[in-house]
């Protein structure tokens, strides 16, 4: 596979789409309960809060390899979208591999300070500018981007309807429950897998040539 660039990024784009919906998944079972970074929670369960946090990093990594091999999907039936898709979603997914770095801060804060000290520290940070404009809002651009690219398959007749819908509905779950248990807010993840498993089938199944040609 290797020796075959072609099998080899249609693989490596399948694998991801598979992978980052289930790293999803287990990084939200995983989380601390609680919709704020308290210092407490964090100080009872260190290993969770990492563990989830890295997990939310890998499944947002995953996400490189799955635009890029959308993006491919569309690059003669519809390259203008596939462009703009990748594009705004490249941008989202690198900004928000940076949010989750501060779950070490945060949990370094809670290890070595008073609750009110970690807590304010925590608030003032998340209140920077650059935070906010530089890497909490154009993370959000992540999913713009896999809706842009998962609409223009469906347009094109690469994937069902039901795709993009249920991409859609994968991402406002976590949003709409938020304050919910973990278990509940996990159960995004399954919409997103169910879309872009059903993606990443057609492209495990697609011969070499016909993934060359897109």
């Amino acid at each position: 596979m290797l020796k075959n660039p072609d099998l080899f990024r249609k693989t490596v784009a399948a694998a991801a789409m598979l992978a980052w919906p289930v790293l999803l998944g287990l990084a939200f079972l995983t989380s601390p309960p609680g919709t704020e970074h308290d210092p407490a929670v964090f100080r009872a369960g260190p290993a969770q809060v990492q563990a989830s946090a890295l997990l939310f990093l890998w499944a947002t990594a995953c996400l490189v390899p799955v635009i890029l091999g959308l993006a491919h999907l569309l690059r003669t039936r519809a390259p203008r979208t596939g462009n703009i898709g990748a594009a705004v979603g490249l941008t989202g997914a690198v900004a928000a591999t940076t949010l989750f770095t501060t779950d070490f801060y945060d949990l370094a804060l809670a290890l070595t300070l008073p609750d009110a000290q970690a807590a304010r520290v925590t608030e003032v940070a998340g209140a920077l500018g650059g935070f906010v404009y530089g890497m909490l809002l154009p993370g959000f651009l992540t999913h713009v981007g896999l809706l842009v690219l998962l609409a223009g398959l469906a347009a094109v007749r690469r994937t069902p309807w039901w795709v993009p819908a249920a991409a859609l509905a994968g991402t406002c779950g976590p949003f709409l429950t938020i304050g919910q248990p973990p278990a509940v807010q996990a159960i995004g993840s399954l919409f997103h897998l169910a879309a872009f498993g059903m993606v990443a089938l057609k492209v495990l199944r697609m011969p070499v040539d016909d993934w060359r040609a897109a």
